[in-house]
């Protein structure tokens, strides 16, 4: 059995850094509804090879931009829909890079 990883991309931040180089746009409501929609629709259409019989997910990672921008019901649909289609190790990894402008320790 081998292991995977999978990096679920959030394009979207508060303000672009002049450092960054990966694809991200401001934050805006009803454009990360869209996102969120299309992510989980996208994850429901993928068909693994064959060889994917044997493989198990041990690290779901949440990046961007700033994925903690997503209300957690939206990051909650996007882990379903990977566990519906992966086999997803009940002990893995789950995380999502922050900001600390953007969360709070009540979520």
């Amino acid at each position: 059995m081998s292991r995977a990883g999978i990096y679920i991309h959030i394009p979207f931040c508060r303000a672009r850094c002049s450092y960054c180089d990966f694809a991200t746009g401001p934050y805006d409501t009803g454009l990360a509804g869209r996102y969120v929609s299309a992510v989980v629709r996208e994850l429901e259409q993928f068909r693994p090879g064959e060889d994917a019989a044997d493989v198990v997910v041990d690290t779901v990672y949440f990046g961007g931009g700033t994925p903690s921008l997503l209300a957690p019901a939206q990051v909650a649909l996007i882990l379903e829909a990977v566990r519906a289609r992966f086999r997803v190790l009940p002990d893995s990894e789950v995380t999502m890079e922050m900001n600390p402008g953007t969360v709070t320790p009540d979520g």
